[in-house]
Order: structure tokens, then C-alpha cells, then sequence
């Protein structure tokens, strides 16, 4: 927590690079929601009930593109006012906020500036010795203009009629960050950031404009849900993950079968996580662009990952109905390599073996074997009740079940580089050397 004069402010850092905040009064315990992700949504409620404070309003700078927007399900927790852009009509938004409105938290305020230029419903919070500079202004660059109704000259306007008269020692808040940075100050922005130091406005449009990163994915989708407030669904079929992936959303699939099988065929730039590493790899769950699509052969190992992920408020999670089969017949592109048994196939030949064993060696050798067989015909009643699979699980550790995948979505299991098409606002530089576009 950090205090700004008289309020306190909590960052909260989603593996996206996105950011969301909470600012509170210190004296009256009243505190606002800025930009939470919807993955956050219960940390933040947690945060601000073991503050004791009470949460008056959730703020949306803008209609977000590459992600969830949580300002609905965490307003509906505390009863909170939405508030907005009018630009943005964002169903559920009761307050609308024009520049030089005011936000009062106790005997405080925030005072609304409209940003135009990322997009036309942008709004950032002005504090004394603070800016929470949503998607416009960033550490070291600064937002994206290429679509939404963004303008590079009203940018351009709006970064110099924010920053010009605020004192250096102004912290800026930034709605992402992809270097883990928290905060910057004004002061360093206009010594280091390279946009602020571009004084002449076409030569400013002119930079920004050109070779604009690529569109975020789902990006459409996003935009309806956040507008609309619509739920993302806990399933989706197979046709619909086929138009999806269609439109660029294959970085949304999570493929949680075994390496051998994500090998023998796969959606091209999809990204391997098992069922039993879901819970030990969070983040990189998180770090996909939702909604999410939980890929499996039958879709049985999807929904337990799905249950599992829901324990940890990981959101925006669907289950290809179907599985892989069924995506690849609904006309969905796979990659196939070389064809290994299914997890569900090997399950049934080890636990027909071991049957066959115990059926075998109680008639010959001892009776006792016969508790082998029952064992296993129990373990499988249990797995069908359950739809819990322990002889799958610990197969899928087998060394043949864990082969090494190397088409750029993973290797060995593990994510390879920093999930593509999350980004939505970004400077053209900024996708150099390697690094992930800021927004």
C-alpha cells in the first residue's frame, strides 16, 4: 500500500500486464475500484474488507479489448456504484463521468479528466500528487490509437494538457506494465519517456501510426462482453471454438492433456498445460487472453481443470465441448504428428490388465490376487461417480505421456515466451527485442 497525501492506494498486477487499483481515504475508509480485471475480483473484495473500508464505486477508464472487465461482479459484491464514460455505454454504469467531474470519497476527491485519444470514452483520476493514467500514459511509452476510435493527435493533445502543469513529483499509476513495474513519476516520464519528449504533433502521429502492433485476441468478443456485460459461458462448442481460433483466438486455447497426445495433434499455437500442472502454473493460466478455451480429447480432463482453475478465481474458463475430435470435424485447423493412445485409452488397457492379472494370479497362485481386480473395479466405479481418474493421473506422468513440445506453444510442458496477442495499446518500438507490447 502507498500513500498519496491523504489517500491509500493499493496496486494490483495481473500476469496480462494489466493493472487495477484501490484508492481509499484514509479518514473515512471509503474507497474506489479503477480498472479490475476480472481474474481480481475477489482479491480485491478481500483487500478491502480486511481494510474495513467500503467500496463506493468501480471506475472503468475505458472500454477494455483484451481483457475481462470485473467492474460489474465486484460493484454487485458491495452494492457500489458503476461509473463511466458516457462514450463507453457500458450496461450497469448508473454514474456517468465528464471531464472535471469530481469523485468524492469521504471529504475527499479525484478529479475526471477525459483523455481522449486511446479511445474516444478514455477518463483518467487525478489526485493531489497522483495520476491513475489508465491506457493513455505509460512507464516509458505510451497507449495505442489504431482502433476503437482512437486519434493520435488527441493523444498527443491530451498527454500534454494532462502532464503539462502537474509538479514532477506526480506519481503516475499506469493501467499496464509488461516489466513489473508499479509507479512512475512525471518527472521521469518527461526525462525518459521518449513521447513525452516528442514536442511537435505530427511527428508524433506520424511515429505512433506507423506499423501498429497486431489486434488483441478475442478482441470482438471482449468488447461486446464488456460493453454488455454478458457472462462468458462455461462451455462453448466445438463450431463456435472453430470461429474462435478462426479469428485469431488459438493463443486463448489451454490444452490440458498429456505432452504425447498435445503432440500426436494439436491446435497450432495453442499452449500445453496439463490437468495435473494447472494448479502449480496459475499464472501462465492467467496470462492467457480470455476467454479462455479448456481443450481435452473428450472434454471430461477439461472440466476438472476448469474446476480446479474456478477454486483459484481464475475466470473467463470454457470447456470445448467435444474435445479435439469434435473441434477438428466442426472444421477447426489441427496439427498432427505422431499418433499415441489417448490418456482415457491407456487408462482402460491398464486397468483391463490389471483385471486380467488379478483374475489370473487369484486362480493359480494365491486368492488374495483377486483383491487386485476388485481394487481396480472399485478405483473405477469411483473415477465414473467422481470424474476423478487417480491410474490417469498417475499414468500422465509417465515419461512416454511427457514428451517434449517445441512448435513455439510449449516446450517440455512449460510456456516458451509470453503468451501472444494480449496487448492492446502499445508504441510501435515497443515490440523490439523481443519484449511484449505495453498497452
Amino acid at each position: 500500500m502507498k500513500a498519496i497525501g491523504p489517500f491509500q492506494v493499493v496496486t494490483f498486477a495481473h500476469p496480462q500486464g494489466c493493472r487495477g487499483y484501490l484508492i481509499a481515504d484514509a479518514a473515512s475508509k471509503e474507497a474506489l475500484a479503477l480498472d479490475p480485471h476480472l481474474d481480481l475480483v475477489n482479491d480485491m473484495a478481500e483487500r478491502v474488507k480486511s481494510e474495513g473500508w467500503t467500496l463506493r464505486a468501480v471506475v472503468d477508464t475505458h472500454t477494455h479489448a483484451d481483457h475481462p472487465s470485473g467492474a460489474g461482479a465486484l460493484a454487485a459484491r458491495f452494492k457500489s456504484v458503476r461509473m463511466a464514460h458516457p462514450n463507453a455505454r457500458h450496461v450497469g454504469v448508473t454514474v456517468q463521468l465528464r471531464d472535471g467531474d469530481a469523485v468524492r470519497l469521504g471529504a475527499q476527491s479525484l478529479t475526471v479528466r477525459h483523455a481522449h485519444g486511446h479511445t474516444p470514452d478514455h477518463l483518467v483520476l487525478l489526485a493531489d500528487g497522483a495520476l491513475f493514467s489508465g491506457d493513455s500514459l505509460f512507464i516509458g511509452s505510451v497507449a495505442r490509437t489504431d482502433f476503437l476510435g482512437g486519434d493520435a493527435g488527441a493523444l498527443f493533445d491530451t498527454l500534454h494538457r494532462l502532464t503539462d502543469g502537474l509538479p514532477g513529483e506526480t506519481v503516475v499509476f499506469p493501467g499496464h506494465d509488461y516489466n513489473g513495474r508499479m509507479e512512475s513519476t512525471l518527472a521521469n516520464e518527461r526525462s525518459d519517456n521518449p513521447w513525452l519528449k516528442l514536442g511537435d504533433r505530427a511527428a508524433f502521429v506520424k511515429s505512433l501510426t506507423a506499423n501498429p502492433p497486431p489486434r488483441p485476441a478475442n478482441m470482438d468478443d471482449l468488447l461486446r462482453l464488456n460493453r454488455e456485460g454478458v457472462d462468458i459461458p462455461a462451455t462453448v462448442s466445438a463450431a463456435e471454438a472453430a470461429r474462435l481460433v478462426a479469428a485469431g483466438g488459438a493463443v486463448s486455447v489451454i490444452d490440458v492433456r498429456s505432452g504425447a497426445e498435445y503432440a500426436s495433434e494439436h491446435i497450432p499455437g495453442s499452449r500445453l498445460i496439463p490437468v495435473d500442472e494447472v494448479e502449480k502454473r496459475l499464472d501462465e493460466v492467467r496470462a492467457v487472453p480470455a476467454p479462455r478455451l479448456l481443450l481435452c480429447r473428450s472434454g471430461n480432463r477439461a472440466k476438472r481443470a476448469q474446476s480446479a482453475l474456478v477454486k483459484h478465481h481464475v475466470a473467463g474458463l470454457c470447456v470445448i465441448e467435444g474435445g479435439i475430435g469434435a473441434f477438428a470435424a466442426a472444421g477447426g485447423t489441427t496439427v498432427k504428428g505422431r499418433t499415441v493412445l489417448s490418456l482415457e485409452r491407456q487408462v482402460r488397457i491398464a486397468a483391463g490388465i490389471l483385471v486380467l492379472v488379478g483374475v489370473l494370479a487369484g486362480a493359480f497362485a494365491h486368492p488374495g490376487f483377486l483383491f487386485v481386480s476388485g481394487i481396480v473395479g472399485a478405483g473405477l466405479i469411483f473415477a465414473g461417480v467422481t470424474d476423478w481418474c487417480g491410474m490417469g493421473l498417475l499414468l500422465a506422468r509417465m515419461p512416454w505421456n511427457r514428451v517434449a513440445v517445441t512448435d513455439g506453444a510449449a516446450v517440455g510442458g512449460t510456456c516458451s515466451a509470453t503468451a501472444p496477442g494480449t496487448c492492446s495499446a502499445s508504441v510501435p518500438s515497443a515490440c523490439s527485442a523481443g519484449k511484449p507490447p505495453v498497452r
